[in-house]
């Protein structure tokens, strides 16, 4: 793994980054994301309105950003179990960190996993779609920071 993915993750992250690594069949690495309870808790029903509804995506994928104490946090909920599994995991990974971070890892670290790998074509749009979103969430929240230092200044 790249040494600026490594510097994002926790030591709990990193042992479910080696943990599903270690995994020899892309098989065995599906399961284990559909298998795996998410770090942070998922989606609730309530929160599963059409503003969060990611468009495009075949099995019904809802994404959320929220900032506490300077740190992002990132929840999903898929009709799919696969796509659920993934992106919970995709959005654990993220999770807890600064914006700086996020934009300065960026989807290295979902290319490092080869998640795309282990996925249909229509699936890996989830996964895509996923990234971006993060990516997006991260910068608003760095340009609504610097916003609010411009006017306090």
């Amino acid at each position: 793994m790249a040494i600026e993915s490594r510097t994002l993750l926790s030591t709990t992250h990193r042992e479910l980054v080696e943990e599903l690594l270690a995994l020899e069949t892309p098989e065995d690495r599906l399961s284990w994301l559909m298998e795996r309870t998410p770090l942070h808790t998922p989606l609730p029903p309530d929160e599963r309105d059409s503003s969060r509804k990611v468009p495009g995506c075949l099995s019904g994928l809802w994404l959320k950003a929220e900032i506490r104490e300077d740190l992002c946090y990132f929840s999903a909920f898929s009709e799919s179990e696969l796509v659920h599994g993934v992106t919970s995991f995709v959005c654990d990974l993220y999770s807890a960190r600064t914006p700086n971070d996020i934009i300065a890892v960026g989807d290295s670290l979902i290319q490092e996993l080869r998640l795309d790998g282990l996925l249909s074509t229509t699936r890996k749009r989830a996964l895509s779609s996923t990234a971006a979103f993060i990516a997006a969430s991260a910068t608003r929240t760095l340009a609504t920071q610097a916003t609010s230092l411009g006017s306090a200044a």
